[in-house]
C-alpha cells in the first residue's frame, strides 16, 4: 500500500507546485504590465555648428579723398561745413598766397631777362659756328660760345622748373572737390594755420559704402577676398546681412601687428540706409563642426553623472551615461553616449528606472 501511494503522492506535489508557480508567473507579468510609464520619444539628429569671429568695423566710402596742401599759409576762406553737398570744382578752402605770387613774379621777371640772354648768345654761337666752319674762329672761341650758350640754356631751364613749382604751389593754395559728394570731416576754419601734409578736410560719395575693420594675425590666414561674411548695423537696425570680403590686406601694421579688412553689401537698397562713419560689426564664420545636440529636459542627472533614457529591443528602460559638451539655449551637446539616430525619452518621469516597461505614448 505504501509503494503504491508514495508516487502518486508525489505526482500531486509536483501538479500542485505547477499550478501555483503558473499563477505567480501571471500574476508578476499583469504587475509589469500595469507599472508601464508612457513616454515620448525622440531621434537623436547631429546639426551643423558654426564658431562665428566678430569684429568691430565702421561705414566708410568707396570713394573718399583727405585733402591737405604742400604750402603753409592762412585760411582765407573756409566756406564748406561738415555735411554739406559739393559739386566736382567747388571751392572748399581759400590759403593766402601773396608771398608765392610774389616769388612767380620775381621768376618771370628773371625769365624776360634769361630768354633775351639766351636768344643772344644762341645768335653769338650761331654766328662763330659758321666761322669756324669758314676757318676764321678758332676753336677757343667756339668753346668760349659753346659754354656760354649751354649755361644760358640751363639757367632758362631752372628758371622755368622753378616757375611749374610755383605755379603747383600756387594750385595747391586752392582746395577744390575732386568729385561730387559731402563733406564728411573738416580740420581747419577761417584763420587757421594750413601746414604741409596735415589734413584739411575731407570729401565722401555717400552712394558707395564699404565696411572696413582690422584683424589680428593670428586670425587673418584664415580670410580671403569673396567669402561671405554677415554685417550688423544698430543704428540702420542691419542685423546679420549677407555681404562679401572685397579687400584683404596682405601686409599688416608691425607695431599692432593688424590686418585691414573690408566687406560690401550687395544689396543696394540696404547701402542707402547705410552713412558713412555708423558703427558696424562684420561677422566671420571661421569654423563649421557636426555636433549631436538635444533637448536638456532629456538629461537625467545621478549624483555627478548625467545620462540620458533610450529604450530597449523589449521596451525596456536603459539608462546610458553620456558626456556632455556646451549648452545653447534650451538644447546641450552630446558628446558621447548617443548617436545620430537612435530613440531617446524626452522629459522623462521621475518614476522611470533601469529596465522599466515602457510604452510609447
Amino acid at each position: 500500500m505504501n509503494k503504491i501511494m508514495k508516487p502518486i503522492l508525489g505526482m500531486l506535489t509536483l501538479l500542485l507546485a505547477l499550478t501555483l508557480f503558473s499563477g505567480c508567473g501571471s500574476d508578476e507579468t499583469a504587475a509589469i504590465e500595469q507599472d508601464s510609464v508612457e513616454v515620448e520619444l525622440r531621434t537623436a539628429e547631429s546639426s551643423i555648428s558654426q564658431s562665428e569671429l566678430v569684429f568691430p568695423a565702421k561705414i566708410e566710402s568707396n570713394n573718399q579723398a583727405n585733402l591737405s596742401t604742400i604750402v603753409m599759409g592762412t585760411v582765407t576762406s573756409a566756406p564748406v561745413t561738415v555735411g554739406d553737398r559739393v559739386q566736382k570744382g567747388d571751392l572748399l578752402l581759400q590759403i593766402k598766397d601773396d608771398q608765392i605770387r610774389a616769388q612767380k613774379s620775381q621768376i618771370e621777371a628773371n625769365m624776360v631777362q634769361a630768354e633775351a640772354n639766351l636768344e643772344n648768345t644762341e645768335k653769338n654761337y650761331n654766328r662763330i659756328k659758321n666761322l669756324y666752319a669758314e676757318e676764321s674762329a678758332t676753336s677757343k672761341e667756339l668753346d668760349d660760345i659753346s659754354t656760354m650758350y649751354e649755361i644760358a640754356k640751363a639757367n632758362m631751364e631752372a628758371l622755368e622748373a622753378r616757375m611749374n613749382e610755383v605755379n603747383e604751389m600756387l594750385e595747391y593754395t586752392v582746395i577744390r572737390a575732386p568729385f561730387a559728394g559731402i563733406i564728411s570731416s573738416k580740420f581747419i576754419s577761417e584763420g587757421d594755420m594750413a601746414a604741409p601734409g596735415h589734413p584739411l578736410v575731407s570729401v565722401a560719395d555717400p552712394g558707395s559704402v564699404k565696411i572696413t575693420a582690422t584683424v589680428a594675425e593670428s586670425q587673418i590666414a584664415t580670410l580671403e577676398e569673396g567669402l561671405r561674411v554677415t554685417v550688423s548695423v544698430s543704428s540702420a537696425g542691419l542685423s546679420n546681412i549677407p555681404a562679401r570680403l572685397t579687400a584683404v590686406s596682405q601686409a599688416g601694421d608691425p607695431m599692432s601687428r593688424q590686418f585691414s579688412i573690408e566687406a560690401v553689401i550687395d544689396d543696394a537698397e540696404l547701402n542707402e540706409t547705410l552713412k558713412v562713419g555708423m558703427f558696424a560689426q562684420i561677422g566671420i564664420n571661421i569654423d563649421q563642426t557636426e555636433s549631436l545636440t538635444v533637448p536638456a529636459d532629456a538629461i537625467v542627472e545621478r549624483g555627478q553623472l548625467t545620462g540620458i533614457y533610450t529604450l530597449s529591443d523589449n521596451n525596456r528602460a536603459v539608462l546610458r551615461w553620456v558626456r556632455l559638451g556646451e549648452r545653447t539655449g534650451d538644447s546641450v551637446e552630446v558628446i558621447t553616449g548617443l548617436k545620430p539616430g537612435e530613440k531617446y525619452v524626452y522629459a522623462p518621469d521621475r518614476s522611470i528606472r533601469q529596465g522599466q516597461l515602457l510604452s510609447v505614448r
